[in-house]
């Protein structure tokens, strides 16, 4: 009896995996006029780098579940993830990195083959 080796995947392959990964599951929790709140963890000494996470809110079924999204904006706009608390790390200046991040996710959903919606608008609130 042949067995079948699978060949092990490339690091690209993963990370496309799980971009693809991400992508799915935002779709899922997101809704179409969605709130990401923020919180600014940390802003470097020269503040050109700050460390901020996103949640969102889940009011399915009024449990009112607190979900962080760090992870998944991670994977799927390649921030890198800080490496001492649930953080994004974002580099930038002199305008609103908060914004800035969630403006990006919601461009990203917008023009994605794979998300429900193509007119995503998402606010944010800086807590």
């Amino acid at each position: 009896m042949d067995t079948i080796v699978q060949e092990p995947r490339t690091k690209k392959q993963l990370k496309l995996d799980q971009k693809l990964y991400a992508e799915k599951r935002l779709n899922g929790l997101m809704f179409q006029k969605q709130e990401v709140y923020c919180i600014i963890r940390h802003v470097s000494s020269s503040g050109m780098t700050r460390h901020i996470s996103f949640f969102i809110i889940d009011w399915f079924k009024d449990q009112n579940k607190v979900l962080f999204i760090d992870n998944l904006i991670s994977d799927y706009l390649d921030y890198r993830p800080n490496k001492h608390y649930t953080a994004l790390v974002v580099g930038g200046c002199g305008m609103d990195m908060a914004f800035s991040v969630v403006h990006h996710l919601q461009e990203q959903m917008n023009y994605s083959k794979n998300t429900d919606f193509t007119d995503y608008d998402f606010t944010h609130r800086i807590i």
